[in-house]
């Protein structure tokens, strides 16, 4: 079976593929499979968790701020639900071996860090006391989510077969 946009997918993976081999053989990434059942499932669970929260949500005052509530409501519903969409498809995708199914939280988990190192090091242009605190909470969310990125990669890796590309 191909990967959907292997014509885009493939050139930036096919001449990489030995790297990537070595890079995943790391005893690090040696419980990838475990490790992104376990992410995947618990990230299925509290954006179901929090999508439940958000649909029960009502404003509690009836003034000009009622249009910034639903306003917000309806985005966290939206990013709450795509979260779901991206966890469901990689816990699919690790039932299935299917790597096609990852690439939707790939591509959204690369997005993200990228978004947040980007915020840090903009943070970094006005270096003072207080960015300096914001960075103790974000640096190591950035690590972490690109641990996770890298562990959910070596699986993807793992199930992906030349054929695909």
């Amino acid at each position: 079976m191909k990967l959907p946009f292997s014509k885009i997918i493939s050139p930036f993976l096919k001449p990489y593929l030995g790297n990537t081999r070595m890079f995943c053989q790391h005893p690090t990434f040696g419980i990838s499979v475990f490790y992104t059942y376990f992410y995947g499932t618990l990230g299925f669970f509290i954006n179901a968790n929090h999508l439940r929260k958000h649909l029960g949500e009502t404003p509690l005052t009836t003034d000009e701020q009622d249009g910034n509530f639903m306003l917000i409501h309806d985005l966290k519903i939206i990013a709450t639900s795509m979260g779901l969409f991206q966890y469901a498809c990689l816990v699919v995708g690790c039932l299935t071996e299917n790597p096609a199914l990852f690439l939707p939280h790939l591509a959204g988990q690369l997005f993200i860090v990228f978004v947040k190192t980007l915020n840090v090091l903009l943070l970094l242009a006005h270096v003072n006391l207080k960015s300096m605190g914001k960075l103790k909470h974000k640096v190591p969310a950035i690590m972490l989510m690109t641990f996770n990125w890298c562990q959910e990669f070596c699986v993807f890796r793992q199930y992906l077969c030349v054929c695909d590309l």
